[in-house]
């Protein structure tokens, strides 16, 4: 185990991967696919953000920022690498949101739980992008 244990798992900082090894990581990861007997096609999902030439997974990846997963030994937790993969590629709307939902119920996340979560992500985004989105629009259209 890395030496992060609960320092984002507070769900009250942006996590970085200092002090972290990243093939220790990348196994882990791969490791809790059995641990968790998660689908093949979950599977699939988070190997495809960890392999992805799109992005760099050890370094873009902060966790799932305001709700951390605290038992989840640091912040790579698979659901969470996953929607940062997608949002980082711009796949950002409903079917972004109910993946991560998903990838949270496989990890063993209670339907409240992951409900909630997925409600605050979805609303964060969407939030995110309306305010943000529109200043960008209207700034460059002047």
């Amino acid at each position: 185990m890395s030496g992060r244990r609960g320092i984002c798992g507070s769900g009250l900082c942006k996590g970085v991967s200092t002090g972290l090894d990243r093939q220790e990581e990348y196994h882990r990861i791969l490791d809790s696919f059995a641990l968790f007997d998660v689908s093949q096609d979950v599977r699939a999902l988070v190997t495809e953000a960890l392999d992805s030439p799109r992005w760099d997974w050890f370094r873009d990846c902060d966790g799932c920022t305001g709700v951390s997963e605290v038992y989840w030994p640091n912040i790579y937790f698979p659901p969470c690498l996953r929607h940062d993969f997608d949002c980082k590629i711009g796949n950002n709307g409903w079917q972004t949101s109910r993946r991560f939902y998903r990838i949270q119920r496989a990890y063993g996340m209670g339907v409240l739980r992951a409900g909630g979560r997925f409600v605050g992500v979805t609303a964060a985004w969407y939030g995110w992008n309306k305010w943000f989105g529109r200043g960008r629009r209207q700034r460059g259209s002047s």
